[in-house]
């Protein structure tokens, strides 16, 4: 049977051109249980099955949607993995003991336990989704909450361990891609800005330092309802898009860009040994090139793809074994070749 298309292959959404991926992430406990700071491994193990149960229910839409991936039985390089690929946080995966993940064929969406909280849910597309995301994210919770009563209080609303995570439980980010903003030195201006109206836009992991990729977050979930939350983002969204693409102009236009576009698509094309750092510069660089009209033939998807793929534990897996130094090296421009050689021109 052939595997499903992941969600960062496909293409979806708007504002595509600055805006990679929409991810919105829903935190709930279970009533009757102690929070995780405070849980023994017994009571891990208690919330997982329950929460296991609840997925499972043959009466419940969610029961074949999704597969079980228990964190103390994968190997380090499928938990890295899952962090290169944005399936899972770094902190998630940094303790195994009675954690697990219910995850869609596509990857869109996700459901880990015993991480921060006893339940975080996750969905992510491509592009400016935000109320796809949340349509589907809605539906998530709902049926879930059919089947386990979630802590709440009429005046606080769900209860967390993370008071950053209490009211509505609901954080939305969205990953930009702001290489014009980089390239003027705007961006640390435009997260202070942000940062004064309840929003965090930050350069998380080290590949995203690499290839002008930023997340916009919304920190606040107390006293604001899903809806405002979505809206307040949106807004944000759309003032950071209008100065990236202001930026873009100036940059675009030259000639000395032209050539780096040019020269970046020549060496994903034919280079023999490419490092992790070199190859998302030299995508970074592509993808800014298909915005501004000078690389016709590819589409954004394709380019978030090989973002995530080239990453070392990925692409370690996706090779069938764990290379290092120029093995590594020649197998990720081996895969950038082959990936892009017939797409792009």
């Amino acid at each position: 049977m052939e595997a499903k298309v992941k969600w960062y292959e496909c293409s979806g959404g708007t504002e595509n051109d600055v805006v990679v991926s929409t991810r919105l992430l829903l935190s709930r406990n279970i009533e009757g249980f102690p929070f995780c700071g405070r849980m023994r491994a017994s009571d891990r193990q208690k919330t997982l099955q329950t929460v296991l149960s609840a997925m499972e229910d043959e009466n419940s839409m969610l029961a074949h949607a999704f597969s079980f991936i228990p964190l103390w039985q994968i190997s380090k390089e499928e938990a890295v993995s899952y962090v290169e690929r944005r399936l899972a946080s770094p902190e998630f995966v940094s303790r195994a003991d009675g954690k697990g993940i219910f995850v869609t064929e596509d990857e869109s969406s996700s459901v880990f336990v015993n991480g921060g909280e006893h339940i975080l849910m996750q969905t992510v597309l491509p592009g400016l989704a935000l109320e796809r995301c949340y349509e589907t994210l809605d539906l998530l919770e709902s049926n879930l909450g059919k089947l386990l009563p979630f802590s709440f209080d009429g005046q606080l609303g769900y209860l967390t361990q993370n008071p950053a995570d209490l009211g509505t439980g609901l954080h939305a980010a969205l990953m930009l891609h702001l290489p014009g903003l980089d390239y003027n030195g705007a961006v640390p201006r435009v997260a202070a800005g942000l940062s004064n109206l309840g929003m965090d836009l930050r350069s998380g992991y080290e590949m995203e330092n690499q290839a002008s990729l930023y997340q916009l977050t919304s920190r606040v979930t107390l006293g604001i309802s899903e809806q405002e939350t979505l809206y307040n983002l949106k807004s944000m969204a759309q003032q950071v898009l209008l100065q990236e693409r202001s930026a873009r102009q100036a940059v675009g236009s030259s000639l000395k860009f032209q050539d780096t576009v040019a020269r970046s698509l020549a060496i994903l094309r034919q280079a023999k040994l490419l490092s992790c750092k070199e190859c998302m510069e030299l995508l970074s660089n592509v993808r800014l090139g298909v915005a501004c009209g000078l690389v016709q033939s590819v589409g954004y998807e394709k380019i978030w793809s090989a973002m995530l793929q080239v990453q070392p534990a990925t692409l370690a897996l996706l090779a069938g074994q764990a290379p290092d130094g120029e093995q590594e090296e020649a197998l990720r421009a081996a895969f950038v070749n082959r990936l892009l050689a017939e797409r792009l021109a």
